[in-house]
């Protein structure tokens, strides 16, 4: 696995390290001068933001101060959570809030234009925050807000090493909603309040060893629910990013680089100005593969009307107004209806 690092190092450096073309198709974006407050920095990181998100709908983030320790300890909490067996995992089955785990062979993919009615073999366990007594929504069965399940027979180091990954990530994709409100020429707090109690969703996903000539997929071509997605470096090769050209390449392995992707919720709520580009992941044929992901969501009452820079009398938007809540219902219904039959 490819090791995170705090080392000051500029993108165009980190870029010689990764052939010219995947440079070109996936751009390294260096975040460490505005994280830092740097004058200019902001609006460098901006322009970057929405070059990439019209283009590809990918980029790397490079000097983020991401601890190595939280993503070295959320990455053994997966291995030691999917290494037990399939009968005790199976007492937290995804329920209709989209928590718990998701047994390979089960779900399909109902947005994917790629072998969509093929159940795919990976294994996921999906999580958000744990609230306390003090939130708004506490105790009160909202959907997609506090419905975790934990399996009390896992390690005692499990939960807590996956809760500081949610946190920590989470934390990192609020200080990147700036830059990227200033690059739809929004003010930089534009997106703030429907942040302030998100929604946020981790996934951590376990991809296992399939027999060479075996026709299974680990996951179809899809793209994200997420207002953007967060993905540190998995144990192995796999992921593929679907090009405009119609092309499938691989994920560049960039040093202690995240990478990041647009997600429906931010294509709706641009007008479809940024993009939601669909990516895939092969089947393990030599190693299992684990993969740890941050899926940035909103408040579930926030409305997601498109931003009025999106819009114009020539451009007139193309989306109605919509909660989150309601938004992320529908992607759960369309690709998730085992889960949704446990729910009626």
């Amino acid at each position: 696995m490819t090791k995170l690092t705090s080392t000051q190092a500029s993108a165009e450096s980190i870029a010689g390290l990764v052939s010219h073309a995947e440079f070109e198709e996936i751009p390294i974006i260096d975040v460490g001068p505005f994280l830092a407050g740097t004058p200019g920095a902001l609006e460098n990181v901006a322009a970057q933001i929405h070059r990439a998100s019209t283009e590809i709908g990918f980029y790397f983030i490079v000097n983020h101060g991401m601890s190595q320790d939280i993503v070295d300890g959320a990455m053994d909490a997966s291995k030691k959570f999917h290494g037990m067996p399939a009968s005790e995992k199976a007492r937290v089955q995804m329920n209709e809030h989209q928590c718990g785990w998701q047994g390979g062979g089960i779900a399909v993919h109902g947005d994917s234009f790629e072998n969509a009615k093929k159940a795919y073999s990976s294994e996921g366990f999906k999580f958000t925050f744990d609230l306390t007594p003090d939130d708004p929504d506490y105790g009160k069965n909202k959907r997609f807000r506090g419905h975790n399940q934990w399996l009390d027979t896992a390690p005692a180091d499990v939960h807590p090493n996956l809760m500081a990954f949610l946190v920590a990530f989470e934390a990192l994709a609020r200080k990147l909603l700036h830059p990227l409100a200033v690059s739809l020429d929004l003010e930089p707090g534009y997106f703030d309040q429907a942040f302030h109690r998100s929604s946020s969703m981790m996934r951590v996903a376990y991809y296992p060893v399939m027999p060479d000539g075996d026709e299974v997929i680990g996951l179809p071509g899809h793209t994200d629910l997420s207002f953007m997605s967060m993905i540190p470096p998995a144990t192995g090769p796999g992921l593929q990013i679907l090009t405009k050209d119609g092309r499938w390449i691989d994920q560049p392995q960039v040093p202690g680089g995240i990478l990041v992707n647009t997600g429906d919720t931010l294509r709706y709520w641009t007008n479809d100005e940024y993009i939601a580009t669909p990516h895939r992941v092969l089947p393990s044929l030599k190693e299992d593969r684990y993969s740890n992901i941050l899926f940035f969501y909103p408040n579930v009452d926030a409305v997601m009307e498109c931003v009025p820079t999106c819009v114009s009398e020539d451009n007139p938007a193309k989306h109605p107004p919509v909660t989150f809540g309601e938004f992320h219902a529908g992607y759960a219904a369309r690709n998730f209806a085992y889960a949704e039959k446990k729910a009626s």
